[in-house]
């Protein structure tokens, strides 16, 4: 079992108690995250990698966009097609993005990249560039800090508090990065936004809005 079947098995056996994550203040925060990615768009058309149960897909298909939706974990994605059975929800691996086919305006990745190692991350970009249309937005977030490590219990911070770090345990897989290694990794992006997110675990998380680069060869 990779890091990756590790990580998936812990999200299938915590995906009906995932919601407990979904603070006011959380969800607040990530759906501004949403409308500032929607407004850069170039078009409507938006892929949402690690969806989870489909709480992203459907309020960025409520703003207007046009949406297909994948994750790895089984039991994220019942949740996802449970509560949207008109919506498009694929299981593939974050790997083996460029299997889905087409192109699109925009990548939402949003708390799943970091699950990635830090070399398959570098190769996720490169094929999420690949899938994105001409000015196209990626949008995504990483935790800040040093090395990689499964972690068995939410850290202090972790969005829903102790009732969210009491039932969303289980090994997980986590990279993490510091600000001033970023720019090597986004070769082929601009980096149009970043802020620091309002998330205190550990030492926090980032978000940025990348644009394609349309000078370099796909």
């Amino acid at each position: 079992m990779d890091h990756i079947d590790r990580t998936i098995r812990t999200y299938d056996q915590i995906a009906a108690a995932y919601h407990l994550i979904a603070t006011p203040e959380h969800r607040a925060w990530v759906e501004d995250s949403m409308h500032e990615f929607f407004d850069r768009l170039p078009g409507l058309s938006v892929l949402v990698a690690g969806c989870g149960e489909g709480a992203d897909s459907r309020y960025l298909r409520d703003l207007g966009a046009h949406v297909i939706s994948f994750d790895l974990s089984e039991g994220m994605l019942s949740l996802a097609r449970a509560a949207d059975p008109e919506g498009t929800y694929l299981r593939i691996d974050l790997r083996d993005v460029t299997t889905i086919g087409g192109s699109f305006d925009g990548i939402w990745a949003c708390a799943c990249l970091y699950h990635l190692k830090k070399s398959e991350f570098r190769a996720c970009l490169s094929n999420m560039r690949k899938v994105l249309n001409r000015r196209g937005v990626l949008f995504l977030n990483l935790k800040l800090g040093g090395g990689e490590r499964y972690i068995e219990v939410p850290r202090e911070g972790y969005p829903g508090g102790q009732a969210a770090k009491k039932k969303l345990t289980g090994s997980r897989y986590y990279a993490f990065y510091r600000r001033e290694e970023l720019n090597d990794y986004f070769s082929g992006y601009t980096v149009e936004k970043e802020r620091r997110d309002i998330l205190k675990e550990g030492e926090g998380a980032m978000e940025f809005w990348l644009q394609k680069q349309d000078y370099l060869a796909t």
